[in-house]
């Protein structure tokens, strides 16, 4: 793609990304093609379908795929595309079904993806070798991912592995969804990732979020490890260090990891840290105390908050007593969505146990700042002024995604 190669060719290290990155359909096309269908992408919880039948179905770009919980208690991803002339089976985001039954000529498949019925078809017609099309799915802590690629995709244990032992300590598969919110932003899914890989914008934009967590956590970890400079995140790590030790003697698994230049080389963005919330702090709440009761294997509230980020298009924040599942769909040029579900413990009752509003609080009321935000930045972004702008050093993740975003285009090319 001549285009794309000229930009990158042209791009300014320490700015912004020029204007078409954000707004060229071909582009847009490649990175759903080089980059997004070559993910392990989180898209939801195994309680969404605790039972034989139940289905949701997931959409992102032109892609809408079924994931549905077979007989057999098995949770399996289909196209959302009838192997007949191609239409679209399911037709509502969420339901039960006996059978998927095509609303156009009324083939009708199992849920295990089996052909069942096919009405006035040739005598040689052999219904098996027409089942839905598979999607790559993973089930690991309860937590669902699917890979769109139409290939062997990466090997699901070696994305999963740095991440392993933080989600299970957690606990996330003996959890059920509190609460669930969308959030449609029009904007492009760059800008919708690039805020969410900064804390530049977090003092004046989010107060809430930043009056129960210290001003340095806000600085340097506020978007994950590597939201500021390598040389400040270490002066807090070292600062806290007494604090993760102490989690450490207890069992609790505090190690930060940041994705190996071996792993950016694959197209790889990972990383876990666990961080005090700080200033008293149990959870990250309108208050900061505890909005539900005790998940995962800890014994007590010890004011943690664990991050662990799968890629720029899916990560979740946990603390003692929730979980925030934030999931980054692109949809279109300049049409993007960001789902966040909310998870409590399995054994959590709500009105006893938790209020959803209580849980869901303070990351509503960011995203829907955020939502904002991004959308005013796409605005801003189509005029004929528009200039990339010089980078803070508060930004320092966005200039990292900047590095994997275009080790992926590059990668793609080949």
């Amino acid at each position: 793609m001549i285009e794309f190669q000229q930009l990158l060719e042209n791009y300014q290290e320490g700015k912004a990304l020029p204007q078409q990155f954000y707004t060229n359909e071909k582009i847009f096309s490649e990175e759903m093609k080089r980059i997004y269908f070559k993910q392990w992408l989180m898209v939801d919880h195994v309680s969404r379908i605790p039972n034989p039948g139940d289905y949701f179905v997931f959409e992102a770009e032109k892609e809408s795929i079924i994931i549905i919980r077979g007989r057999d208690e098995k949770i399996r991803a289909f196209y959302n595309v009838c192997t007949h002339r191609g239409s679209r089976i399911c037709l509502e985001e969420e339901g039960t079904k006996k059978l998927l039954v095509c609303p156009y000529h009324a083939w009708s498949f199992s849920a295990e993806g089996d052909l069942k019925a096919a009405r006035y078809m040739p005598e040689d017609f052999k219904k098996e070798e027409w089942g839905l099309k598979k999607c790559h799915l993973k089930i690991h802590e309860g937590l669902i991912f699917i890979n769109l690629s139409l290939e062997e995709p990466m090997d699901f244990e070696e994305f999963i592995g740095p991440l392993k032992e933080m989600l299970e300590f957690h606990q996330t598969s003996k959890a059920r969804i509190a609460t669930r919110k969308k959030y449609p932003t029009e904007a492009n899914f760059k800008l919708v990732l690039e805020n969410f890989q900064e804390c530049y914008h977090c003092g004046p934009a989010h107060p809430e979020l930043c009056s129960i967590h210290e001003k340095d956590w806000v600085y340097t970890m506020g978007a994950g490890v590597n939201t500021a400079p390598e040389k400040d995140t270490k002066e807090y790590l070292d600062k806290i260090q007494p604090w993760i030790e102490e989690c450490k003697s207890k069992g609790v698994p505090s190690d930060t990891y940041l994705e190996s230049e071996d792993g950016l080389r694959k197209g790889l963005n990972r990383y876990v840290d666990r961080t005090p919330i700080g200033n008293g702090h149990l959870s990250q709440t309108k208050d900061g105390k505890p909005a539900s009761s005790l998940m995962g294997k800890f014994s007590e509230f010890d004011g943690g908050l664990t991050q662990v980020s799968f890629n720029p298009f899916g990560c979740c924040y946990l603390t003692n007593d929730f979980v925030v599942m934030f999931i980054f769909k692109p949809v279109s040029i300049d049409y993007s969505e960001v789902e966040l579900v909310w998870l409590v413990g399995d054994q959590a009752e709500e009105g006893k146990d938790y209020q959803s509003d209580d849980v869901s609080y303070m990351w509503d009321v960011t995203t829907q700042a955020d939502t904002t935000i991004i959308e005013n930045n796409q605005k801003g972004v189509y005029s004929r002024a528009f200039a990339p702008g010089i980078l803070s050093e508060n930004e320092s993740a966005v200039t990292y995604f900047y590095d994997w975003y275009f080790t992926n285009m590059k990668m793609g090319s080949n």
